[in-house]
């Protein structure tokens, strides 16, 4: 299974480049859903903050709270591909010049 990750996390953001680079509509899409995915994730740990401040807890003992979160494992799983897809987009217009 962390084969597949590791693949996953090396392939995924190229694929990504090539359907932007082919596609204005796509790279508008990869932008929408990593704005998205930003306040999806931030308020969810804003959220968690807040609930340990409330509760006078240590958000090393409520972290696991955080991390099995679905929204959250999905819109930081995205942002964790968005991102190498836009360094490889940047090295792209780069090399290019």
């Amino acid at each position: 299974m962390l084969i597949w990750l590791i693949a996953g996390f090396i392939v995924v953001p190229f694929v990504m480049a090539a359907l932007a680079a082919l596609s204005r509509t796509v790279r508008w899409i990869w932008h929408l859903l990593a704005v998205i995915s930003f306040y999806i994730s931030g308020s969810i740990v804003a959220a968690a903050l807040y609930r340990n401040i409330v509760h006078q807890t240590v958000l090393t003992t409520n972290v696991h709270d955080l991390l099995l979160n679905p929204w959250f494992l999905v819109s930081g799983s995205f942002l964790g591909l968005y991102i190498p897809y836009r360094m490889l987009a940047g090295l792209w217009v780069h090399l290019r010049r």
